[in-house]
């Protein structure tokens, strides 16, 4: 019998008057020769019967949810299966029968690289990978998995739904094994406290008991998750905090203070001088995709950054590094940046001061940046919005980011568009 007594033993009663008998707790980790299960038998009985993850206890908002496929191919791996309810929401959920604490933080952080890549998708990339991972053709092949279960959703709307939630990046992500201990659950926490991502995470105990010699009973139960955080969506021009959720906890200095900022500078009298540019609602990073760029825009886009506790901030076009095409476009913007500075030149009735602070720099992961940079001190964190060094920075921010924006964007999309 295992020795955890966080929970009481599972009892079977027969009522034709014979004796209970107290189940057999396999012991966690118990592999097939114990009368265990592998991860493979784990995971096709949960994909079979999705209605015994106990999603709802972890977020109703994701409740009642239909399987879609397994291994499903991303940049990162592969997940291991993926669930939609009709509301449109995605659960990805990985199996692991951990043997060491190593294994345990790997599967968290490989579980968070795969919600990373379905973030940079549209509709039309997760259809693709969902046709190739279940090997059938169809025009919509989730809807018809969603709608076969629930005949009254509106195609067009579910389609919307799940493309809202893929650029903001709201998901559920469940790890799901038999080994899951105390330790596993500090990582939810450090996850929770230190990301600053948008989607939920929990971890799910798959307890195993015997019940006689030719059967098993799987428990699943929730054994930790992150609380649900105040998010901020951008509406318009404007980061507003999203209603779809109330805060169980106290909202992070990160984020009070990153939201001070943007709303500050991207008020509601904020408009770019280009029309057609808008910023992408969900704020995180904040930040304007170039039409028709891979990614669904995310390939080459532009940039709005705090770093340092604000003692930085930057406003930046970004190509990511392995996609030729954008690389290429960038390398050609970047060739006229002399161009670029003069179309960019505050009017003499602004100080006539060149800019020559439009560089150019690499990102860790080695992707192309070319925008400006400012230090900010004192930081932004903690400084009162009346100081006129905060003033300075919010103004600084409104114009650089305007000005780079309005003057390479439409160049960008003129440049996609010739191919």
């Amino acid at each position: 019998m295992s020795s955890d007594t966080r929970y009481g033993a599972l009892i079977r009663v027969d009522r034709t008057g014979e004796a209970a008998e107290i189940l057999e707790r396999l012991p966690l980790g118990a592999g097939v020769a114990e009368g265990g299960v592998d991860e493979a038998t784990l995971q096709e009985l949960l994909f079979d019967h999705p209605e015994c993850l106990p999603i709802a206890a972890i977020d109703s908002a994701f409740g009642d949810p239909v399987s879609v496929c397994r291994e499903l191919s991303v940049p990162a791996g592969s997940i291991d299966a993926l669930y939609v309810n009709a509301s449109g929401r995605l659960t990805l959920c990985e199996f692991k029968l951990w043997r060491n604490p190593q294994a345990r933080r790997e599967v968290i952080g490989q579980i968070l690289d795969y919600a990373k890549d379905l973030a940079s998708w549209n509709y039309e990339d997760l259809q693709r990978q969902v046709s190739l991972a279940l090997g059938r053709e169809g025009s919509n092949i989730l809807y018809e998995l969603v709608s076969k279960r629930h005949p009254d959703v509106v195609e067009a709307e579910f389609v919307d739904n799940v493309t809202r939630h893929l650029r903001r990046g709201e998901f559920l992500l469940l790890i799901v094994g038999d080994g899951i201990r105390e330790r596993a659950e500090k990582i939810v926490d450090f996850v929770q406290s230190h990301s600053g991502l948008r989607f939920n995470l929990a971890l799910v105990e798959a307890a195993l008991y015997r019940d006689g010699p030719d059967r098993l009973l799987v428990q699943p139960r929730v054994l930790a998750r992150t609380e649900i955080v105040q998010r901020f969506v951008v509406k318009g021009a404007t980061p507003v905090q999203s209603l779809e959720e109330e805060s169980e906890v106290p909202e992070g200095d990160w984020e009070k203070e990153t939201g001070r900022f943007w709303r500050a500078v991207f008020s509601e009298d904020f408009v770019f001088a280009d029309s057609e540019s808008e910023l992408e609602k969900g704020g995180h990073p904040v930040q304007v995709k170039v039409r028709g760029a891979g990614l669904n825009g995310a390939a080459l886009r532009f940039v709005f950054s705090l770093s340092g506790y604000g003692s930085a901030i930057s406003c930046y076009l970004s190509a990511r590094k392995g996609w030729a095409r954008e690389e290429r476009i960038f390398d050609e913007a970047l060739a006229a940046v002399d161009d670029l500075r003069r179309e960019m030149q505050p009017p003499a009735s602004d100080g006539d001061r060149p800019w020559d602070d439009l560089e150019e720099w690499r990102t860790p992961r080695g992707g192309k940046c070319v925008g400006f940079r400012r230090e900010c001190a004192p930081p932004l964190f903690g400084s009162s919005e009346e100081s006129a060094e905060y003033r300075e920075a919010v103004a600084w921010m409104r114009d650089r980011a305007n000005r780079l924006v309005s003057v390479l964007h439409p160049r960008l999309r003129q440049m996609l568009s010739d191919g």
